[in-house]
């Protein structure tokens, strides 16, 4: 398993895929073999449909993790093993197309009012300003900072991308006083080469990039105490950037190229969240004069 395991490995990155994903499409063929505690690659494809089957009925999983699983497979014997799946079919889920509970300004305003560090307050007010990815968040240096431009330089990105997303006066503003207010602290942890150019933004203790799991924990704290109960991590924020600058009059292009999508499909969603759309709309019920 371990030689099939790293030319699996190598086949994800030559293809680009991102960390996230290789992990989870390994995690796949790894269960497929601690099922039968036998290499994947010895097994007939009705051992395989058999260990779907066994996954669909006694482990019940999300919708979204099992198709992960069959793309994680099939991804394995077509590509790996170049053994072609045409006799075997392995069906995906229809998952349900399920909305966010999308934040409102208040609710937003009361998050990061209730975030009293300062340092983890600033983070919060970036990561909303700018739409941007907690992945996205933890990896800005000083240098991504354009301040001449109102502009933040996000590199990497998801699918390897590099964009440009707004740096409002506020938003500079913050990262002012905080950097003046903690600069002192930061500097002790990082060497005078990385202070000027690759210094992050939000180091961690050890003076690396802090984790994401690290920004979810912090943001789910300040809603806790902010008294929200709307479902969903430190992601929420990201769709009430979304939604709410669509509720600004800003059009569906720029909001897909501050975002970073791919596709203007991803970002065309929002346009169901919108309190705007819903409110411009007449019930018939109100023509009834009841």
């Amino acid at each position: 398993m371990t030689t099939l395991r790293e030319k699996m490995k190598q086949e994800m990155i030559l293809r680009g895929l991102s960390n996230g994903t290789q992990e989870q499409y390994l995690r796949s063929v790894v269960k497929l073999h601690d099922h039968y505690k036998r290499s994947p690659a010895k097994l007939s494809e009705q051992e395989i449909k058999s260990f779907l089957l066994f996954v669909i009925s006694n482990k019940p999983c999300a919708d979204s993790t099992y198709n992960i699983m069959i793309h994680g497979l099939k991804f394995f014997y077509e590509v790996v093993l170049n053994r072609k799946m045409v006799s075997i079919i392995l069906p995906r889920k229809k998952e349900p197309q399920k909305l966010p509970d999308i934040l409102s300004p208040s609710e937003v305003k009361k998050i990061i009012q209730c975030t009293t560090n300062l340092k983890y307050r600033t983070m919060l007010i970036i990561a909303y300003g700018a739409g941007l990815r907690a992945s996205e968040l933890v990896s800005l240096m000083v240098k991504d900072i354009d301040s001449e431009r109102s502009v933040i330089h996000i590199r990497h990105g998801k699918g390897g991308k590099d964009r440009y997303v707004m740096l409002s006066p506020f938003m500079l503003d913050s990262l002012r006083i905080y950097w003046k207010e903690c600069r002192l602290q930061i500097s002790k942890r990082q060497s005078h080469h990385q202070q000027k150019e690759t210094a992050f933004i939000f180091p961690s203790p050890s003076g690396d990039s802090l984790s994401v799991v690290s920004i979810g924990a912090i943001y789910k704290r300040s809603k806790k105490l902010a008294g929200i109960k709307k479902r969903g991590g430190v992601h929420a924020l990201r769709h009430a950037f979304a939604t709410h600058a669509l509720e600004l009059g800003i059009d569906l292009y720029t909001i897909k190229q501050l975002l970073g999508h791919a596709s203007v499909t991803s970002t065309v969603r929002y346009l169901r969240m919108t309190e705007k759309n819903l409110q411009s709309i007449q019930s018939p019920v109100d023509h009834l004069n009841l």
